[in-house]
C-alpha cells in the first residue's frame, strides 16, 4: 500500500504574479513545486487506485476478474471519445444543450437602447464565433481535465497582453485541447492575489496525437488564456473527466454489445451437419472433394452439392437477444451522467420523452448557463475589458435563450386548461395576454389586431324571460331580429351584419335583380318579347 502525501500545503493549479515566473536557473521553486505536487497527485491516485474493486479485504479483485482498467489515462478518453458513439454522446450532451443559441451580453435593460459593450461584444461574436469557441472548447474540457481557450493578439506569446483600443485588436481566439496543454509555473506568491494560480502554459497543436509542426510550441501567459474546466472539486484548475465516473459501464456496454453481435452473427447462420451412410465406400480422393464443395457451400460460394449417401441436416440455433442488459447499463449510465436515456440516446422528441425527464434535464442546462457557463463568458469579458478591448461597464448581464420545455401540442393543452378556469370560476383568473406570453410565447396582441377581432366575433345570444340563450337571429321577445341588429335591438358592425350580400355583376353580364333574367341588346328582359 502506498502511503497518501499530504498535499494540503502545495499551491492548486491556477495563475500566478509576473515576478514568480521561472528564471531558467536549475534552483526554480516553480519546478520544484509542480514535482512535488504531481508525486502527491500520482501517489493518491495509485492508492485510491489500489483499493477500488477490492473485496474480501482483498482477497477478490474485481476490477482484474472483470478486466476493467484500474489507472486511466488522457489517451483512453481521448480514443474512447474518437470511437464509442455513446461516449462521444456523454461527453457532448451538456455542452451542445449549454451553448445551443448562445447567448447575449446586456448592458441596459431597454431594449430600444443598445450600449457599445453589446454592440462590439456582438460585432466580436459575428467576426470570432464567440460561441462556438466555448462549445469546442466545453467538449474538450470533459475529454481530459481542463482546455484552454487562447486570445491572440500583438506582441509575443509568452508576454502579457498588450493594451487595446477595440475588439478588432482580437485576432483570433483559438482552443486547446488537454493533451495539448502543460500548466509551466504556478504563482507561489502568497501575497499575490493570484496565489496558487498558473503563470504560464505550454501549447502544441497536435491532429491524432501528432505534433504538426516540429518547432510549434509555446510559452503563453497566463492572461491570453482562458482556463476552462467542468466538474472542479479540490481545485478550480483539474476538472474530472466526463467519461471517468461510468468507464466500466462502458466497458461492460462494449461486452454485451459486442458479444451480443457476434453471437448473432454466428447463430443466424445455422450450423450443418452431415451423415454419411458407413455403407458407402468413399475413399480419400471423395473426401477431398466434399471437404472442398462444403467449404464452399458454408461460404456461400456455390449454392448446390452433389452426394451419394449423404444426409445433409442444418442445425438449430437461437438469435443472442442482449435488449435487456443493453437497457440496464444504460439506465445506470443514465444515472451517473445526469443525462435522461431518451436525450442521451439522441431520441428526444416532445411525444417519447416524459414531460418530467425534460423538466428535470432543463433544470441541470439551466443551472449549468448560470454558473458555470456565465463564469466563462465573465471571465473573457472582464479579461477583454481590462486590456480595452471591451468598453469598460459597471454592471452587465450574461442572458440565455429559453428553453422550451413543452411541445406546441403541450402548450396548446395548458392553454385551454387555463381559459377553461374563467368559465369554471365564473370571472376572469387569467388574462389571455398572460396565456399567450407564460404559455404560447406570444408577442401581445396589437391595438388593430385586437379591433379587428371584436369586429369578427359573433354577436351573442339573445337571452330569453327564462334566462336561456335564444336561437340566432331570435330577439328576447321570441321574435326574429330586424336585419343587420343586435339581441340588444342595436346596429351590428358591418362584419356581424346576418344581411344577404349585395349581387355584383360585370359589365357583359347584366341581370334583372328582380326577376333574374337575362337581358337583351335594347336592355329590356326576353320575356316580354316573347309576348310581342
Amino acid at each position: 500500500m502506498v502511503d497518501q502525501f499530504d498535499t494540503a500545503h502545495i499551491p492548486l493549479p491556477r495563475s500566478a504574479s509576473r515576478a514568480s515566473v521561472s528564471n531558467g536557473t536549475g534552483n526554480n521553486p516553480n519546478r520544484l513545486i509542480r514535482m512535488i505536487r504531481a508525486l502527491g497527485e500520482f501517489s493518491n491516485r495509485l492508492q485510491f487506485a489500489g483499493v477500488a474493486g477490492l473485496t474480501f479485504k482483498g482477497a477478490r479483485d474485481l476490477y482484474n476478474a472483470l478486466g476493467y482498467t484500474r489507472t486511466l489515462t488522457l489517451k483512453d478518453y481521448r480514443d474512447r471519445f474518437k470511437r464509442g458513439g455513446i461516449a462521444a454522446r456523454i461527453v457532448e450532451a451538456f455542452p451542445d444543450a449549454t451553448w445551443s443559441g448562445g447567448a447575449e451580453i446586456v448592458e441596459d435593460e431597454d431594449p430600444e437602447i443598445s450600449t457599445a459593450l453589446e454592440d462590439d461584444f456582438e460585432d466580436l461574436d459575428e467576426r470570432l464565433g464567440v460561441w462556438e469557441v466555448f462549445h469546442r472548447a466545453d467538449i474538450l474540457a470533459g475529454i481530459g481535465t481542463f482546455s484552454v481557450i487562447v486570445i491572440g493578439a500583438a506582441g509575443k506569446l509568452d508576454e502579457e497582453l498588450p493594451m487595446m483600443g477595440s475588439q478588432e485588436d482580437i485576432l483570433y481566439l483559438s482552443v486547446y485541447a488537454p493533451d495539448e496543454v502543460t500548466i509551466q509555473t504556478w504563482d507561489i506568491d502568497p501575497e499575490s492575489e493570484r496565489f496558487g494560480l498558473p503563470l504560464t502554459y505550454q501549447i502544441q497543436r497536435k491532429v491524432n496525437n501528432v505534433q504538426t509542426m516540429q518547432n510549434f510550441s509555446r510559452m503563453v501567459h497566463w492572461t491570453r488564456i482562458i482556463h476552462v474546466a467542468d466538474g472542479v472539486l479540490e481545485d478550480t484548475i483539474t476538472g474530472t473527466p466526463r467519461l471517468e465516473k461510468v468507464w466500466n459501464d462502458l466497458d461492460n456496454l462494449d461486452k454485451v454489445v459486442g458479444g451480443g453481435s457476434e453471437a448473432f452473427w454466428l447463430r443466424v447462420h445455422q450450423g450443418y451437419h452431415w451423415d454419411i451412410d458407413p455403407n458407402i465406400k468413399v475413399d480419400d480422393a471423395v473426401k477431398t472433394k466434399l471437404e472442398q464443395e462444403a467449404e464452399e457451400f458454408a461460404h456461400q460460394m456455390r449454392r448446390t452439392m452433389a452426394t451419394r449417401g449423404m444426409k445433409f441436416t442444418t442445425t438449430g440455433s437461437d438469435v443472442a437477444n442482449f435488449d435487456p442488459p443493453v437497457k440496464a447499463l444504460m439506465s445506470l449510465i443514465s444515472g451517473a451522467t445526469k443525462i435522461p436515456q431518451r436525450i442521451l440516446l439522441g431520441s428526444e422528441r416532445g411525444e417519447l420523452a416524459s414531460t418530467q425527464d425534460r423538466e428535470n434535464w432543463n433544470d441541470r442546462v439551466v443551472a449549468r448557463r448560470g454558473g458555470y457557463a456565465t463564469n466563462l463568458v465573465r471571465d473573457l469579458v472582464g479579461r477583454l475589458m481590462d486590456y480595452g478591448a471591451l468598453p469598460e461597464a459597471e454592471e452587465y448581464d450574461v442572458r440565455w435563450p429559453d428553453i422550451k420545455v413543452l411541445t406546441e401540442g403541450e402548450q396548446a393543452d395548458v392553454a385551454t386548461k387555463w381559459a377553461g378556469l374563467n368559465k369554471a370560476a365564473d370571472g376572469p383568473v387569467v388574462l389571455p395576454e398572460e396565456i399567450r406570453d407564460r404559455i404560447l410565447g406570444l408577442d401581445p396582441l396589437t391595438p388593430e389586431q385586437v379591433e379587428e377581432w371584436e369586429g369578427k366575433k359573433p354577436a351573442p345570444p339573445a337571452i330569453g324571460p327564462d334566462g336561456k340563450p335564444m336561437p340566432p337571429g331570435i330577439g328576447p321577445d321570441g321574435k326574429p331580429l330586424p336585419p343587420g341588429t343586435g339581441p340588444d335591438g342595436q346596429p351590428l358592425p358591418p362584419a356581424q351584419k346576418n344581411e344577404p350580400p349585395t349581387p355584383v355583376f360585370d359589365d357583359e353580364t347584366k341581370q334583372d335583380e328582380s326577376l333574374d333574367l337575362p337581358l337583351d341588346d335594347d336592355g329590356e328582359d326576353d320575356e316580354e318579347d316573347d309576348e310581342e
